[in-house]
């Protein structure tokens, strides 16, 4: 689940060895926040794939998969209907189908399609409240701003620069945040950021880091 789901690199069948240190105490497994460590390691990953050179993506691409299918209708499988899931499934299994008889299946023709779909995109054809017309009343959660952790790396996490998906209009956000330093090294490997400390501390105090939203 930890090494092939939530957190996957590119070595395909191992496991990064801090992944391990969070089996340590089982009993307190529950009380990990998963799904934000999941999230940043996802945008650690994406942003090394922007990188020019870089073939291949890693992170939890189901979640990214899924997020795209909400999120843009016309991305989904052809003529697929997601059914309703229980409150006790997992929201990712209304996307389990087949594909569509008479999909491309020509890497190069599908790589085209979808470049041409995304320069058309325009407003309409997102879905911007897929799961609630008002999420955040809900899961009050989804609007921290600040910095998300997985291990020792730190993400920024900033739901005031897309405000639509939470059924408001989007006003001009501020300047993102920005680390103390961050260093890409030549070598692979990723790079490293530097965080300020205060940015810990938010998350530690996270119900009093909202964005405020009448």
């Amino acid at each position: 689940m930890l090494g092939s789901t939530l957190f996957v690199d590119k070595s395909r069948d191992r496991v990064r060895p801090v992944v391990n240190l969070f089996l340590d105490e089982l009993e307190e497994i529950d009380q990990y926040s998963w799904a934000s460590g999941t999230l940043a390691w996802l945008y650690r990953c994406l942003g090394q794939a922007s990188h020019a050179g870089v073939r291949e993506v890693a992170g939890c691409l189901t979640l990214l998969q899924c997020w795209i299918y909400e999120y843009f209708p016309g991305f989904r499988p052809s003529h697929f209907e997601p059914p309703l899931v229980g409150p006790d499934d997992a929201w990712a299994s209304r996307w389990i189908g087949q594909p569509a008889p008479g999909s491309v299946a020509d890497p190069s023709v599908r790589l085209a399609f979808y470049r041409r779909a995304l320069d058309s995109l325009t407003p309409s054809d997102v879905f911007w409240t897929p799961f609630h017309q008002r999420p955040h009343q809900a899961v009050r959660r989804c609007l921290y701003t600040g910095l998300i952790r997985f291990a020792d790396i730190g993400e920024f996490y900033d739901p005031a620069r897309c405000l639509r998906q939470f059924g408001y209009r989007q006003m001009v956000p501020p300047p993102p945040s920005r680390p103390q330093r961050a260093d890409r090294p030549e070598a692979p490997g990723g790079y490293v950021i530097r965080i300020p400390e205060s940015f810990d501390a938010a998350w530690d105090a996270l119900l009093s880091h909202h964005i405020r939203i009448c």
